[in-house]
């Protein structure tokens, strides 16, 4: 996939379907991996006293809050009808604001987990999916 898209290999439509498929079950197959390293390294480092630990902990009980935070403000930032910075600042520049911005919903989510307050977007959640 990476040849192709950087054009250094003109492949035909079957070749590209066929990469576009394993190119995502990779991904799966990525995630799954991932997640199950993180899993292990949570289990190993026990009951999770540590600041990192703690504030990746309050990031993953505030998840979808997290997840939403970065995509509106990394869209509005890159995305052509947004600030459009993606065509200015290239892959590296994108990448390092992409860590920073994950950085700081990991530092708000350790801040909110500090003052015992859920995610906004999971407040909702509950408030839609329970019966009163």
């Amino acid at each position: 996939m990476g040849l192709i898209s950087a054009e250094l290999w003109s492949a035909g439509f079957a070749v590209m379907a066929l990469a576009s498929v394993v190119h995502v079950l990779t991904g799966f197959a990525g995630a799954l991996g991932a997640g199950a390293t993180f899993a292990l390294v949570a289990a190993r480092l026990g009951d999770g006293h540590g600041p990192i630990t703690r504030a990746l902990t309050a990031t993953g009980r505030r998840s979808l809050s997290c997840y939403l935070a970065q995509s509106v403000i990394l869209v509005v930032l890159f995305a052509p009808y947004g600030g459009g910075l993606g065509s200015e600042i290239g892959s590296a520049g994108m990448a390092a604001a992409a860590v920073a911005v994950w950085g700081a919903t990991v530092a708000l989510a350790r801040l909110a987990d500090a003052v015992d307050r859920a995610g906004p977007a999971e407040v909702l959640l509950r408030r839609l999916s329970r019966p009163r």
